[in-house]
């Protein structure tokens, strides 16, 4: 939006009365002069009275848009029917728009103003005065600043609260340039940048579908500005023919006006001096337009298009102009004189007739291929291949039967100029409208569209050379013998531009991945190149422009410095392959180098080393695999079938995967070395399965032997000391152990196997307990005291009895293991408590009593003093007396805990005899 001029001349209000006064009250006495002006003061009063928010705010903006005070533009709108224009503007369904004008008013527009409602004063016709006023925009034509104020609907009425969102405003400023230019800058700088970039509020055109109406009205637009800058240009570039101020050829009525002026030596010297300014004027243009054309040499063909319109219009001024009254009276002056100046009038006439008609025809022609020209301008290079055909039709049929516009050199312009748009768009879609260069976008992205304007230029000169075989089929046509350097030049150039822009990328692509990879070393690389790529892409020019030389010197630099990266990496791969003695970790290396896709790295020939290296592996494997089949090194923790074939396995490894990384690459394989090689292979993988095959199938014999150490008795006896002992194979877990190692390793394993793998832990659990019982079952027997061994005979035949079913009944297969384990648990526990309770009766209620007893003294010796016989006797009877009685008390504490012993042992038989004397 235009802003409000720096600086503003002096407002000045518009005085007097209402344009439909009468003439006559300017003769009226003072006194009726004096009550006018008051009655008109009172009226502006009142009008002023009348002003709200809605007014303040339209005032307000047009002063700040002007550069004024807003009293001054308050007074200016209270003259005449202004403020009715405006309050119309706020009312339902009132007018949509309002206009302000602030310029000169020229002496011829005051009655204008009048029928506007605008007082005018008397003076006004002697000089021009800037003012303000409100306007139709019908009646004054515009050469100052107009401010208008739109309505988005006219339904609703403007209020106080809504007047800020319901209403917009502009400003458009054709003071020095005029309204054309005025309106083509507000368009071309302020509303097209804004709709290309707005992607909403579109309404039913946001819509995907809807994009393509959305671009043709945009390009619409486009087309609008580019006529309004060219009718500018015509205006400015129009010839008048210079006026004859020597003579008033308004004199010249008629043939006898004509005899009297060439009667007259001085009169007809006048008219000859003036036409020959004229006859100069017309050659000049002539001259002009028959020179070579200067052109930017990015111009497009609506360009030529608009050319040819300028020039008609130049010309088509200048006929209109040799109609005119003056110049058919100076040729009717001249044609009585039979004037030398004549002829060469006439020639010229001839000249600028033909001119015109050229410019004409060409426009009639150059019309009928702007729709053809519309997808150069509208689409992408993508969409714009399926109008090229069209396009190249429609040119050839104006070089068919165009009378002026078939010449080599204007077919030939017109081509160029269709490539110079071809390129335009290109570098338009490919810079998304020069908002983002090449490096701003994602590789893959700007490599496709690079490729997309290269197919462009390849369709554009396919489809040329279709139509020009097709015309050389029909020699009566018009041929299309044109110079394809100078119309496809420019395009080839720009595409072997874009060819090394792909190229640059296609290097940063490859080379990117040194920066990615885990590979310890490349990171001196990977910065040194990101240090080259850095550099170019701060360079300042543009890429895109195959003009610009110093891309081509910066593009060799950077190829050479690309070499010489490069080379570093051939070497660095060489060297680390050669350094690494395993043949599968060589390989996967070459695998991640491979991945870089970076050509001429010399990868094949470092397989080829590799593929030597590996025969020697498979040599190797082959010694080892002869000394070591008979007693192979087995793993720790392994069992010795399992063990054995994984040993074989892993040398088999050791050769396979090598092999399977060499079959990814057929190529390397395909030599006699290689074959020789592969056929190695075979035979020592051969011999390494066979030996896992042997080994196995020996494996699963045994598990059939194993099946008859299930069926044995839990507990045995040892015949010579009596000894239990658990009867479990040992052989059961190793198998049991195989058969976790087969399963893992991926080997067969029969259905019992599998049953032995999936109980193994019960087996071990029962084996574990039955070990445990046995322990137990020794530790609490040994807790039994020799003197009353037996008496303890009859418990000890309970836990005989409870242990008797694992000696002779049950196997590792039966179901009530768990029950046995249990009661012979229980008999251990009630075994363990009784000797428990046996063992503490002895030691505290017999032992203990009885060592007490031993203790009593029943003579006490004196240890000093001598003592007299009688004495001694004396307390040797009353010593015994009372040890007599302890001993007493003593002694039937002993005999008491003996018979509470003889219960305790002999409390089983009774309870038998007891169960006995029941079941009878």
């Amino acid at each position: 939006m235009h802003g409000a001029r720096g600086q503003r001349r002096a407002l000045r209000l518009l005085p007097g009365a209402a344009g439909t006064r009468d003439r006559a009250a300017q003769t009226r006495s003072p006194v009726d002069t004096k009550e006018n002006k008051q009655k008109l003061k009172e009226e502006r009063e009142a009008k002023r009275a009348q002003l709200d928010a809605r007014h303040d705010y339209i005032l307000v903006v047009v002063a700040s848009c002007l550069g004024v005070e807003k009293a001054e533009v308050e007074d200016a709108i209270l003259e005449g029917s202004q403020i009715e224009r405006i309050d119309s503007f706020f009312a339902s369904g009132g007018h949509p728009h309002l206009m302000f004008y602030y310029q000169d008013v020229e002496p011829n527009e005051t009655v204008h103003m009048n029928l506007l409602g605008v007082g005018a004063n008397p003076n006004t016709g002697r000089s021009k005065k800037p003012k303000i006023f409100v306007t139709e925009g019908k009646d004054v034509a515009l050469t100052g600043v107009c401010i208008m104020f739109l309505r988005a609907s006219t339904s609703k009425a403007i209020t106080v609260d809504n007047v800020h969102k319901e209403v917009n405003f502009n400003v458009l400023d054709t003071t020095d340039v005029g309204l054309l230019k005025a309106v083509e800058h507000l368009l071309s700088e302020i509303f097209v940048p804004a709709l290309k970039k707005m992607n909403s509020g579109w309404g039913e055109l946001n819509s995907p579908q809807a994009s393509g109406v959305r671009q043709d009205f945009l390009s619409s637009l486009d087309g609008f500005v580019s006529v309004l800058a060219s009718a500018q240009e015509s205006l400015m570039e129009k010839v008048n023919l210079k006026e004859c101020g020597t003579f008033d050829l308004r004199l010249l009525k008629g043939p006898t006006d004509y005899l009297s002026v060439v009667n007259n030596t001085e009169a007809l010297e006048k008219i000859e001096a003036c036409i020959k300014v004229w006859i100069k004027q017309i050659e000049q243009v002539l001259a002009e337009s028959e020179q070579l054309r200067k052109e930017a040499d990015d111009l497009g063909p609506r360009a030529e298009l608009d050319h040819w319109k300028k020039r008609m219009s130049k010309f088509n001024y200048l006929l209109d102009q040799l109609k005119g009254q003056d110049v058919k009276a100076v040729l009717g002056v001249l044609a009585t004189a039979k004037s030398k100046f004549l002829k060469t009038w006439r020639d010229l006439d001839i000249r600028i007739t033909d001119a015109a008609n050229e410019a004409k025809d060409n426009v009639k022609y150059l019309y009928t291929l702007e729709k053809f020209c519309d997808p150069l301008y509208n689409s992408d290079p993508v969409s714009m291949v399926e109008a090229i055909p069209g396009l190249i039709n429609a040119i050839r049929m104006i070089h068919s039967i165009s009378r002026y516009y078939n010449t080599s050199e204007k077919i030939t312009s017109l081509f160029v100029k269709v490539t110079n748009q071809m390129i335009t768009a290109c570098k338009t879609y490919i810079t998304n409208n020069d908002t983002a260069t090449i490096w701003d976008q994602p590789q893959e992205v700007i490599v496709t569209k690079l490729k997309s304007a290269i197919h462009l230029n390849q369709e554009y000169q396919c489809c040329f050379h279709k139509i020009k075989e097709k015309l050389e089929q029909s020699p009566a046509e018009r041929q299309f013998d044109f110079s394809e350097m100078y119309i496809f030049g420019k395009f080839d150039t720009f595409q072997r531009r874009l060819m090394k822009i792909i190229g640059i990328f296609g290097f940063i692509s490859a080379y990117s991945a040194l920066q990615d990879s885990k590979i310890e070393g490349l990171e001196a690389m990977s910065a040194q190149f990101q240090g080259i790529v850095t550099i170019l892409k701060k360079k300042q020019y543009n890429f895109l422009d195959q003009r610009k030389a110093d891309f081509d010197q910066d593009y060799d630099e950077f190829c050479k410095q690309t070499d010489d990266v490069h080379s570093q990496l051939k070497i660095f791969i060489e060297t680390t392959v050669e350094n690494i003695r395993n043949t599968e970790r060589a390989l996967t290396l070459l695998k991640k180098f491979e991945r870089f896709e970076i050509s001429d790295l010399a990868i094949d020939e470092k397989y080829q080393k590799v593929l030597q290296n590996y025969g020697h592996d498979i040599e190797m494997v082959s010694k080892l695999y002869t000394r070591q089949k008979n007693d192979p090194p087995i793993a720790r923790d392994m069992p010795p079938i399992a063990g054995k074939i994984l040993w074989a396995r892993q040398l088999f490894h050791k050769i396979q995967e090598p092999m399977e990384l060499f079959q990814q690459q057929p190529n390397i394989l395909q030599t006699a070395d290689a074959k020789r090689i592969v056929r190695n292979y075979n035979k020592v993988a051969k011999v390494l399965l066979e030996f896992e095959v042997l080994y196995h199938r020996g494996w699963l014999r045994q598990i059939e032997v194993a099946k008859a150490g299930l069926q044995a008795s839990l507990l045995v006896k040892a015949p010579e000391t009596g000894e239990l002992f658990v009867n479990f194979d040992p052989q059961i877990l190793m198998l049991i152990r195989e058969t976790e190692c087969m399963a893992k390793m991926g080997l067969e394993i029969p259905p019992f196997a599998k049953v032995f793998q999936q109980k193994q832990d019960i087996l071990k659990k029962n084996y574990n307990r039955l070990q445990m019982i046995l322990s137990e079952n020794k530790r609490v027997r040994s807790k039994i005291q020799s003197f009353f061994e037996q008496l303890m005979g009859p418990h000890l035949v309970k836990v005989d009895n409870a242990l008797q079913p694992g000696l002779t009944s049950l196997n590792w297969t039966s179901m009530n293991i768990d029950k046995f384990l249990n009661r012979v648990s229980e008999a251990l526990d009630e075994l363990e408590l009784l000797l428990n309770r046996v063992n503490d009766l002895i030691e505290f209620r017999i032992d203990a009593v009885l060592q007490d007893m031993s203790t009593i003294q029943l003579c006490k010796l004196p240890e000093e003093d001598p003592i007299i016989c009688d004495a001694f006797v004396q307390e040797t009877k009353e010593l015994c007396v009372k040890a007599a009685q302890v001993l007493h008390s003593k002694s039937s504490l002993v005999e008491e805990a003996a018979n509470e012993l003889i219960n305790m042992l002999l409390d089983l038989e009774v309870k038998e005899e007891e169960q006995n004397f029941k079941g009878s």
